[in-house]
């Protein structure tokens, strides 16, 4: 499975020069937990998110005393008023046809989110976020079914059928010799997120 079929499309962008109340308020108004900045033609130039718009903007509550809590700051700063002020670069980014594989690596790897998926051009077409990638693996076993069955049915590999219950695949293989082709269709079917499991028989 490939970013593109997961992402969201059409992601909320921001710029450099919007402020970060507005940030903070399409944010909370999206569900979403970063934002990609972009410059005038729409190219990626950094990511803004929660953490980097919440940084250094609640102040300590006086009726509470004074004792610093275990992750108080030594120096606080005053947070900046622009997105260009908090926002973070370099970025990492990713295309909509790599494979959701590399997603869950570096979502993984660097605790990031959200990922802002650009063209060739780096003009952002999309985001891939770590919930995206959930609802991808939940998939029910019948809609899994079908998606398999299309996909091999694509590949011209129709004569597999496929039964899928709690994620296990049953891969059914009509008999064929071929070995390299029936390696493919394994591979396609491993590949597929939602897929614990495939036995061909």
């Amino acid at each position: 499975m490939r970013v593109k079929d997961v992402m969201s499309p059409r992601p909320v962008t921001v710029t450099t020069d919007t402020t970060v109340g507005t940030a903070i308020r399409l944010l909370a108004g999206h569900g979403v937990t970063a934002l990609p900045v972009v410059d005038p033609t729409a190219r990626i130039v950094g990511i803004v998110s929660e953490a980097d718009l919440i940084l250094g903007r609640i102040q300590p509550d006086p009726l509470l005393g004074s004792a610093p809590g275990p992750f108080a700051r030594r120096n606080r700063t005053r947070a900046g008023d622009l997105v260009e002020d908090v926002m973070s670069r370099p970025i990492v980014v990713v295309h909509p046809e790599t494979d959701l594989e590399e997603v869950e690596r570096i979502v993984t790897a660097t605790g990031v989110k959200s990922l802002p998926v650009v063209d060739a051009a780096d003009q952002v077409v999309g985001v891939v976020s770590r919930s995206d990638v959930v609802r991808a693996l939940a998939r029910d076993d019948e809609s899994l079914e079908q998606d398999i069955a299309d996909a091999l049915a694509l590949a011209g590999l129709s004569r597999y059928r496929v039964e899928v219950r709690n994620g296990v695949v049953q891969l059914r293989t009509a008999g064929t010799r071929d070995r390299a082709e029936l390696v493919r269709a394994l591979d396609m079917v491993t590949a597929t997120p939602g897929v614990t499991a495939v036995h061909a028989c």
